[in-house]
């Protein structure tokens, strides 16, 4: 049996309720919601209103962090990426560690593996194509984008925040960008987590970073079917589980985070948040934009992360569930708890992150697997925002609208995406034994 055992010793979060992990966390469970009314340019046109978007003083200081980049990318998406890398990193080495390690001699067993979602287009390009009377040309984009896109390609490609992140810090190990819609992160996260386990690496940054907050994305979600309408209360439009959820909310960002393997980080005296236990991922087979109505493909993934740990179900105490918000996923996530769980079910408390910071797309697993973390390490769960009105097809404890204090030993992220990709990762507490 491998020994080699992986556990999380940086993290980094860049969503709409801040720019640090402890900003992000303590907001979380206060209740604070990071969804507002959308602000970029001609944004009272769009069909859509509510969104987890990164206010622009955060955003000018990513910039400010990474001038030469802020000139120089495509898409926010990078820079998000950036801001996060970096900060996982200094937070898993001190700063004389931190220096050493960005001249060590093996970094080729250091790695990226960084989910990404679909180069679209930058948002001052966006903007050439709204008209004199605030309408978008959509006449104009089809007959523009083609060239444009062409021009952008190196800056706009999916693997391009992985391989900055690479070049910046010359991890010349393990490289690989996740694409699979919404459970991109997590499988990330969980790829990260079998390559360091079989002895590919030492050290892998993993996690997403996405941003489709622009009238492509958006429009793209609400021809989907799968986009809250506009609201008159943003922060209240996002309603997991709840009986009048009216569909997913976007939001954008990133969330990395450093695992390493243990004798790796023991060695040099890293504080180690939590130990990743086990990782399952499955794809539904059943149809591109809704999820199994009986979450078969979530149940196994689910079955298959903890069958890795080689834990039972009981011994799982809190889920971050996918919980978007829409009428399919939530009501087939459920479901899916209550096959793998059963009367243990009960027991669970069950969170969404998509809540407090709306939808991040590929880059969703990223923060979500960070709250999970926290919530292993500390011992606090926070809540799920909105749920008033419970759907009578989710009755579990979801946490609802105040944080819980409850001993967490065991917990897993999950992560559910178009195309019937389902991701799960089990966390426990890190015992030295």
């Amino acid at each position: 049996m491998n020994k080699r055992r992986v556990v999380v010793t940086g993290l980094g979060m860049a969503t709409s309720l801040g720019l640090e992990v402890e900003e992000n966390w303590q907001k979380a469970l206060a209740g604070i919601s990071g969804i507002r009314r959308l602000t970029y340019p001609q944004a009272e046109k769009s069909p859509v209103q509510a969104v987890g978007e990164v206010n622009v003083a955060d955003w000018n200081k990513i910039q400010e962090e990474f001038p030469e980049d802020a000139q120089n990318e495509g898409e926010r998406r990078t820079l998000f990426a950036l801001w996060t890398a970096k900060k996982a990193l200094k937070d898993a080495f001190p700063t004389s560690q931190l220096l050493n390690f960005l001249s060590h001699s093996e970094l080729d067993r250091y790695g990226v593996i960084l989910a990404s979602g679909l180069g679209i287009v930058r948002l001052e390009d966006i903007q050439k194509w709204i008209d004199k009377n605030g309408k978008f040309d959509y006449v104009k984009f089809g007959r523009e984008y083609k060239d444009i896109h062409k021009e952008s390609i190196m800056k706009n490609n999916s693997n391009r925040p992985s391989a900055l992140i690479a070049n910046r810090f010359g991890l010349s190990g393990y490289n690989a960008t996740i694409t699979t819609a919404c459970a991109s992160a997590s499988q990330a996260i969980g790829t990260a987590y079998r390559t360091i386990k079989r002895g590919y690496a030492n050290v892998i940054l993993a996690g997403g970073a996405d941003s489709m907050i622009n009238p492509v994305g958006l429009v793209f979600f609400v021809l989907l079917g799968a986009a809250a309408a506009s609201s008159n209360n943003p922060e209240e439009t996002c309603r997991p589980f709840d009986r009048k959820r009216s569909g997913l909310v976007m939001g954008e960002g990133s969330g990395v985070v450093v695992l390493e393997e243990e004798s790796h980080a023991t060695e040099r005296g890293a504080r180690i948040y939590a130990e990743i236990a086990g990782y399952g991922t499955t794809i539904d087979a059943y149809q591109i934009t809704a999820p199994h109505p009986k979450g078969e493909g979530a149940e196994k993934a689910m079955r298959a992360a903890l069958l890795d740990a080689n834990i039972t179900p009981e011994e799982i105490d809190y889920i971050n569930s996918h919980g978007t918000g829409t009428r399919l996923n939530d009501s087939a996530e459920t479901i899916a708890v209550k096959n793998v769980f059963k009367e243990h079910a009960y027991n669970l408390c069950i969170n969404s992150s998509k809540s407090v910071i709306g939808h991040l797309i590929a880059a969703s697993g990223g923060p979500e697997f960070v709250f999970t973390v926290l919530s292993v390490n500390r011992d606090e769960i926070h809540p799920t925002l909105n749920l008033k009105d419970p759907d009578p097809k989710c009755d579990l404890d979801y946490v609802p609208n105040v944080k819980r204090t409850k001993t967490v030993n065991s917990a897993i992220s999950n992560s559910f995406g178009f195309g019937g990709q389902n991701a799960s990762i089990v966390v426990k507490k890190y015992n030295n034994f």
